[in-house]
């Protein structure tokens, strides 16, 4: 052998034999920590935050576009179906085009009642021989179609009113204004506007109208939690989770895993999954938009054969663990499997009551030889 390789080899050789003689002394000369292989208990726990939402929520918008006459309603009311909540008075537009239709009523009634009084004289004028029964039937037709067209315009009124709209009424009064109700029964957890601003009716394209006020069913409260890819392997449907909020400490809702989604979404260049948590109790300490801590519980298993995680190191991309022996330290390829935030499962590789370094004991010999390197 060349002098050239000797040397190379003999440098080769210099750390390993390091830890060589280090684990000819007493555990306390080595320099990496050190541990055994035991059995116990893998805790799976999974934990992020969520926002508190309620499961069902309903926006509240007028039908026309106007101005904010009264409110009747604020955030925290409690209301019923059909419940009043505020008073819109439409806009120019909105009354020119109210009233054209009460005209237009109007006009096809006058239609209609002038063709039926000309259809009853017929009537009496085929029975005497004063007209032909072709002037009969052409009269009839003529009633007939204007019945029609009163009938479409009453329909569209009506279509108009079961909205709130008010176009005035047969009687003579003009007044027109649009009575918002709550559409179920709920509480109001936001209220978009206040008396005397301009709203967009609801039926616009443009921006699809103002937000009056926004309903939910606070009965069912859900907290919905972005958890990042590298987890929602220990996540799955039923999974009991415990729910906190900086505002009550001492208090824990409880929750159940309702859904995980099949598709992930991008979030600040990260991959999450947007699972959905129904609250099953204590939910008096939370309150819809607020962020909670999210703690699932996944799959636990006793009994198991384990190792600290900082263990495990990868070595060509595939898990080991280093052994201690009487020829020192060895990287064992193990298989993995639960791991939680203090331990890791091995399926295969190694056995209760082996002794491991916990962590990578060439570098620790590094180190221990250039101090400089522990920054």
């Amino acid at each position: 052998m060349k002098p050239a390789f000797v040397l190379a080899a003999v440098a080769a050789c210099v750390p390993l034999a390091a830890c060589n003689k280090a684990d000819a002394n007493d555990g306390s000369s080595r320099p990496y920590k050190v541990g055994v292989v035991d059995r116990g208990e893998i805790r799976v726990i999974v934990e992020e935050t969520g926002v508190v939402a309620p499961e069902r929520s309903i926006v509240v918008k007028s039908p026309i576009s106007g101005v904010v006459q009264q409110l009747y309603a604020r955030e925290g009311d409690r209301v019923q179906a059909g419940q009043a909540l505020a008073r819109i008075m439409p806009d120019l537009a909105q009354a020119n085009s109210l009233a054209q239709l009460r005209s237009e009523i109007a006009r096809a009634r006058i239609a209609r009642d002038n063709a039926k009084r000309d259809f009853d004289r017929g009537q009496a004028l085929v029975a005497i021989g004063g007209i032909t029964q072709a002037d009969l039937d052409l009269r009839r037709v003529t009633y007939e179609q204007a019945e029609n067209q009163w009938r479409t315009a009453e329909d569209q009124l009506q279509l108009v009113q079961r909205s709130g709209v008010t176009a005035g009424d047969s009687t003579g009064n003009t007044a027109q204004w649009a009575r918002i109700t709550a559409p179920a029964a709920g509480v109001i957890i936001g209220r978009g506007v206040e008396e005397g601003e301009t709203v967009v009716g609801g039926t616009s394209a443009f921006g699809g109208g103002t937000e009056l006020f926004t309903m939910a069913d606070l009965s069912t409260l859900l907290v919905k939690a972005a958890i990042n890819e590298v987890d929602i392997g220990k996540v799955k449907k039923g999974d009991r989770v415990a729910l906190t909020v900086d505002a009550f400490p001492g208090d824990t809702a409880q929750g159940v895993v309702r859904l995980v989604p099949p598709a992930a979404r991008l979030q600040d260049r990260v991959r999450v999954f947007d699972v959905e948590i129904v609250v099953t109790g204590g939910a008096n300490v939370l309150r819809p938009g607020m962020t909670a801590n999210v703690r699932i519980s996944g799959p636990v298993r006793s009994g198991t054969v384990r190792v600290p995680v900082e263990a495990v190191l990868l070595k060509e991309g595939k898990p080991v663990v280093y052994k201690l022996g009487g020829s020192g330290p060895q990287p064992v390829p193990v298989t993995l499997g639960l791991s939680d935030l203090f331990y890791v499962e091995i399926v295969t590789g190694l056995a209760a009551g082996d002794s491991i370094a916990l962590e990578d004991p060439v570098a620790a010999v590094e180190r221990s030889r250039n101090p400089a390197r522990r920054r």
